[in-house]
């Protein structure tokens, strides 16, 4: 049959074809070898991203799911004596602004966080600082006050969470600032008002800053929902903080390792083991522990304690991985279930679509890694230059979205 299509959809069909070539050899090759696990393996992979983007694509359809968002709220030991830290990742049903169509979307939304750090204070309260996300995700430099509380729901209380479809950015702004802008607002509007001109310049201006998909976002229950730390250990029975406490233990331990080391080769295997602890997504932890354990051992700088944690490390990843995993194809081939179980009724407050969509907010976790949830320090040295021009560009973009967030309200 002739084709008279252009050259790009002519390579289009023979790239296809390609593909169908070598996938029906592999998959002639499993048969030659009777490897019935191989092929019920690559099938069930293919059925559950086939699932996950059925079950997210019917989250951006429904039209309350627009602007509701899930908060997981992790909790995560500091680095630093007494520290603790916080990570609130908020997965938003939208990406890219509203300019995806809800019925060609295939995927949720941004999943992005705002890393919260606190310190004993006195009197049992705690003093509470945030890292907001700059462009392209990464953490601003300089942390700010949130002020000494009881808790972080205390302090939580008194700030408001912004955020800008699009620019993979999350934020928290004090209501203190909030108000400061709004008399700011007050005071531009009333010299606006004053010429009819004016006036139309400023219904103009509030409604491009509400077409760019500028939002102030506030803490209400249906439209952002924090699932707790206790909520995803208790309810959902995912122990990420046991995984934690041995990845601490293990990198408290490198440094002086590192000093004992006699040759490159070990202090390779070391920088090997601190890559998978803290660069290395958690999806992949299991595995790349597994191929490293019998070099660790062998360089007989580990002692049977330490040898123990690293083999914990890799059964709590899988162990998190496995839940996760059973909770997403629960959620998929078994909904009604999933919905009637008592552990998801207690997320009450969350739409039918928002409660099945938490599976797949907990899988887009597993696929990074720990410096993103809270550890920025552990990026690589490439990472945290990069860190460095965006946060210094971002101050200035972030001074203008916080003027813009309130000339929308």
């Amino acid at each position: 049959m002739h084709y008279n299509g252009s050259n790009r959809e002519r390579r289009k069909i023979v790239k296809c074809d390609v593909q169908s070539i070598i996938f029906l050899e592999w998959v002639g090759s499993l048969v030659k070898k009777r490897d019935i696990k191989g092929i019920f393996k690559y099938f069930t992979k293919e059925v559950d991203k086939k699932a996950y983007y059925l079950l997210s694509t019917e989250w951006m359809k429904q039209e309350k799911s627009l602007v509701e968002k899930i908060g997981f709220t992790l909790r995560l030991p500091g680095l630093k004596e007494r520290e603790e830290r916080y990570t609130i990742y908020i997965l938003m049903a939208y990406s890219k602004g509203f300019v995806i169509a809800p019925s060609s979307a295939h995927h949720p939304g941004d999943l992005e966080r705002v890393i919260i750090l606190t310190y004993p204070s006195g009197k049992g309260k705690r003093a509470y600082y945030y890292l907001n996300t700059a462009a392209h995700g990464y953490p601003v430099l300089f942390k700010e006050l949130l002020g000494v509380h009881d808790s972080l729901e205390k302090a939580l209380e008194n700030c408001s969470f912004y955020f800008k479809p699009g620019d993979h950015a999350v934020g928290l702004m004090k209501n203190k600032e909030l108000k400061t802008y709004e008399n700011l607002k007050n005071r531009v509007s009333s010299l606006l008002s004053k010429s009819t001109m004016m006036k139309n310049l400023s219904q103009a201006t509030k409604s491009l800053f509400k077409k760019a998909g500028t939002e102030k976002e506030t803490r209400e229950p249906y439209t952002f929902y924090l699932i707790s730390p206790e909520e995803i250990k208790e309810n959902l029975d995912i122990d990420f903080e046991g995984y934690l406490e041995r990845v601490l233990y293990i990198d408290s331990i490198l440094p002086e390792l590192r000093r004992k080391s006699t040759d490159s080769k070990q202090r390779s295997i070391i920088s090997k083991l601190e890559k998978i602890l803290w660069r290395t997504p958690i999806v992949n932890v299991d595995d790349e522990i597994k191929s490293l354990y019998k070099k660790v051992a062998a360089t007989k700088l580990f002692n049977s304690e330490a040898l123990q944690k690293m083999r914990e490390i890799q059964l709590y990843a899988n162990e998190i991985e496995k839940k996760v995993q059973d909770l997403r194809k629960e959620s998929f081939y078994d909904a009604e279930g999933y919905l009637d179980d008592k552990s998801i009724k207690k997320f009450s407050e969350l739409s039918l679509i928002g409660k099945l969509t938490i599976p797949l907010g907990l899988e887009m976790l597993l696929k990074k890694s720990l410096y993103d949830w809270g550890y920025p320090e552990k990026d690589t040295s490439f990472g945290k230059v990069e860190r460095v021009f965006f946060s210094v560009s971002d101050i200035f973009y972030r001074a203008f979205q916080k003027i813009t967030i309130t000339l929308s309200r």
